[in-house]
C-alpha cells in the first residue's frame, strides 16, 4: 500500500536570482504544489506516489529523475508524446509570491478523469490534491473530482489544499470548483488570505467552521507568520510558527500539507503532526526554491 498519493501538475521552476548588472539570471529547479507536497511527505519517511502527466521532453525526464531521487513513485505518471511539460518563473519574496506560468497545453493539462487509476487510489491511505490542480484545465478539474469520488468510495482519505491562483481562473470558477470537492474532503488546508476570498469570512474560527461544515474531520488553517490553527469537530489548537530565517515563501504551504499528512498517518496525533509540519514549513521558507530547502526527517526530529 501507498501512504499518500498526490494528484496535479509538476513543473520546471525558474527562480530569479539577484541581478548581476544588466544580466537577469534564473536558476532551474522544480515546483508544482502537489509535487512539492509529495516530496515533503517522502522526506518525512512516508510512502508516496504521484498522479499526473509529463511530456516526452527533457523537462519531463528531469521530473522523473527528481521523483526517483526523492523516493516518490511515478509509476502512474503518464508520458504524453508531443505535449510539453509545464514551467513557471518566480521572483522570490520573504512574504508573498510572484509567479508567471508557461503551462498552456501542457501534458498535465490534458490529464483527465479516464486517466485516474482507481486501483492505486484504493490502495492508498490518502489522496491529496488542490484548487490549483483544478485550475489547470477542465479535464484536470474533472480528474480531481473523479479521484476524490474513487477515494471516498474505497475508504481512502481525501485531502484538499484550497491553493488559489487567480491568474489561472476567476474567483467564481475557483469557488464553484471547491464546492465540488469539499463535501468529499476529510482533511482541508486553507490559507487565511485565500480563505477570505473564497468564503467572504475573515475570522479564523468562522473560516474553520465553514470548512468543517462540509464534513471535514481536520481543517488546518495556514496563517503564515502567525502559525496554523487546526480544528477538528471536537477541538481547536493554535500551533505557533517554528523558528525560521525567511528568504522565500515559495512552497511553504505545500511542504506543510505534505509533512502534516505524513506525520498524521504515522502518529494519529493532529497536534504532533502540526508541530512537526510547522518545522518543515519553517525550513522551507529559510531557503530559495520550492523543493531544495524542504527539511528531511532527521533534521526535523533533531531539533
Amino acid at each position: 500500500m501507498t501512504d499518500i498519493l498526490t494528484l496535479g501538475e509538476a513543473l520546471i521552476e525558474f527562480m530569479r536570482l539577484p541581478d548581476e548588472g544588466a544580466r537577469v539570471l534564473y536558476e532551474r529547479g522544480f515546483g508544482g504544489d502537489t509535487s512539492n507536497a509529495a516530496i515533503a511527505a517522502a522526506r518525512q519517511g512516508a510512502s508516496v506516489g504521484y498522479l499526473s502527466a509529463v511530456g516526452d521532453d527533457l523537462f519531463g525526464q528531469e521530473l522523473r529523475a527528481l521523483w526517483r531521487a526523492e523516493g516518490v513513485s511515478a509509476a502512474h505518471v503518464i508520458t504524453r508524446a508531443g505535449d510539453p511539460t509545464g514551467a513557471y518563473f518566480v521572483q522570490p519574496h520573504a512574504s508573498g509570491r510572484n509567479f508567471s506560468y508557461a503551462r498552456r497545453g501542457s501534458a498535465a493539462s490534458l490529464y483527465g478523469p479516464d486517466d485516474v487509476p482507481a486501483a492505486a487510489i484504493a490502495d492508498a491511505s490518502v489522496l491529496h490534491s488542490s484548487g490549483l490542480s483544478q485550475a489547470i484545465s477542465p479535464t484536470m478539474r474533472a480528474a480531481v473530482r473523479r479521484g476524490a469520488e474513487l477515494a471516498r468510495a474505497s475508504g481512502t482519505l481525501v485531502s484538499f489544499d484550497t491553493n488559489l491562483r487567480l491568474n489561472l481562473w476567476s474567483l467564481e470558477e475557483a469557488m464553484a470548483a471547491a464546492e465540488e470537492i469539499l463535501p468529499l474532503a476529510d482533511i482541508v488546508f486553507p490559507s487565511d488570505d485565500e480563505a477570505e476570498l473564497l468564503t467572504g469570512l475573515s475570522d479564523p474560527d468562522a473560516i474553520l467552521d465553514h470548512y468543517l461544515g462540509y464534513g471535514a474531520q481536520i481543517v488546518a488553517l495556514k496563517r503564515g507568520a502567525r502559525g496554523v490553527r487546526i480544528a477538528t469537530p471536537a477541538s481547536r489548537t493554535d500551533i505557533p510558527p517554528a523558528l525560521s530565517n525567511p528568504l522565500d515563501s515559495t512552497g511553504a504551504g505545500d511542504s506543510f500539507a505534505g509533512a502534516f499528512l505524513a506525520y498524521f498517518l504515522e502518529t494519529g496525533d493532529v497536534l504532533r503532526a502540526g508541530q512537526l509540519a510547522a518545522k518543515v514549513a519553517a525550513g522551507t521558507v529559510s531557503g530559495f526554491g520550492a523543493i531544495s530547502p524542504i527539511p528531511r526527517r532527521d533534521q526535523v526530529w533533531s531539533d
